[in-house]
């Protein structure tokens, strides 16, 4: 063998070596922190993890899960179940056709314009559609595709109005 083949294929192998390292060093490292993350499991005790509180829908005070933004019966922004305004606020108003709650100093529905009535008349009125006849397939959203039970109006996660499942 000349010289040059020599010094190439040093070069080659000292190349081929630097790859291998480069590839095997993340494994064996995350092997060892695996390791290491279930030898401190083991020592320690586990944790009870603290309940996160849900939240509340100031109007109709229904409780749901922490991750919605926006109550899914009347659209009102959710506010969190530990705060004392929420257990302690007064119902508001509904508008009878869109199903939208405000506060009870508005009058009339932004929406539709439609005479605003107390919150407590449209749940229990006869004039509204029972939930079997509302869909028995349940709703959507049209924003973000989630789907809803059938007695939903709006979409919990961003505020949209649903739509019934065909």
């Amino acid at each position: 063998m000349k010289p040059v083949e020599i010094v190439l294929f040093g070069i080659v192998v000292t190349l081929a070596a630097g790859l291998i390292g480069y590839v095997a060093w993340p494994m064996a490292r995350a092997r060892r922190l695996a390791r290491r993350e279930r030898a401190a499991k083991q020592a320690r005790p586990p944790r009870l993890t603290p309940a996160v509180p849900g939240k509340v829908c100031p109007a109709c005070h229904r409780e749901y899960e922490a991750g919605l933004q926006y109550c899914p019966q009347d659209a009102r922004e959710l506010i969190a179940a530990n705060d004392p305004a929420a257990r302690g606020a007064v119902p508001g108003t509904t508008c009878p056709s869109c199903r939208r709650s405000f506060d009870g100093l508005k009058k009339f529905c932004p929406f539709d314009g439609e005479e605003l009535v107390p919150l407590t008349l449209p749940l229990g009125s006869p004039a509204m559609p029972p939930a079997a006849l509302a869909g028995a397939l349940g709703k959507i959203c049209p924003i973000c595709s989630r789907r809803f039970e059938s007695d939903a109006t709006f979409c919990g996660r961003d505020g949209s109005e649903l739509v019934s499942v065909n």
